[in-house]
């Protein structure tokens, strides 16, 4: 099937939330541009999102186990029901000895952290409690292996605080990411970072990560236009060859 080059160009302007686009930002331009690429082309077979609705509606409701495991079995895509089953189960263990359950949720808004004018990268806890007095944002990435480097986790969290944490609720208070990597290769288990864990980058390095992102997606850009002006070029020679061929049917014979 042809790939539909407008709709992968389209996604370079549509960067993913923000882990999944701090990954992007490699130790070097082709790393960066190569991340890109893969993005724009891929296609996910599944997402987190049944793991997160089960997982808010513990931390604000109190619901029970059971209850988030058929969350995550009877909604979502096939291929990533075991993956969701896994990470609920791990937050579970985790929250018996932390205890978020039905904390006193906040509602709240979507912060955005502008790389660009054009460019956005989506910025938001998974859930806001309110905890001994304070509120507490509360950060959740489902992911399986956790193999940010030590500049990723800092372009992470200070992300985090431009975009939502540096907001006034929270400006002197608490925040806890929580991540879910596998212990070895099958057994799920927590790793919490607490705000102020790692340094923020500097105004410069920070400029340096928005920089390169910028250029590799220029270059992403580049690559894929020529892919697609490729490709029109096959299917134009293709399809001559087809007519020339209907012709050399319906032409008689001298």
């Amino acid at each position: 099937m042809a790939k539909d080059y407008a709709k992968i160009i389209a996604k370079l302007d549509r960067p993913p939330a923000g882990p999944n686009w701090v990954r992007f930002i490699g130790a070097d331009l082709p790393s960066t541009t190569k991340s890109i690429l893969s993005f724009a082309k891929g296609i996910p077979q599944f997402t987190y999102q049944t793991g997160y609705a089960a997982i808010k509606d513990r931390i604000q409701l109190g619901i029970e186990l059971e209850t988030a495991l058929g969350i995550v079995r009877h909604r979502g895509s096939p291929a990533g029901k075991v993956q969701n089953e896994e990470l609920v189960r791990a937050f579970y263990a985790h929250d018996d000895e932390r205890g978020y359950a039905a904390r006193n949720p906040i509602d709240f808004e979507r912060g955005h952290f502008l790389v660009s004018r054009e460019v956005q990268v989506p910025v938001a806890p998974l859930s806001v409690i309110r905890e001994r007095g304070t509120f507490l944002p509360i950060f959740v990435c489902g992911w399986s292996t956790l193999s940010l480097t030590l500049m990723q986790r800092r372009l992470l969290v200070t992300i985090c605080e431009d975009a939502f944490l540096s907001l006034t609720d929270y400006q002197n208070g608490p925040a806890e990411y929580l991540f879910f990597p596998k212990d070895g290769e099958k057994v799920r288990s927590a790793e919490t970072w607490q705000r102020g864990d790692y340094e923020q980058l500097s105004g410069g390095q920070l400029a340096d990560c928005i920089e390169m992102f910028l250029e590799a997606r220029d270059e992403a850009r580049r690559v894929l236009m020529e892919e697609w002006h490729r490709e029109r070029e096959r299917g134009e020679a293709a399809s001559t060859t087809v007519h020339a061929e209907m012709d050399d049917l319906f032409t008689p014979k001298k």
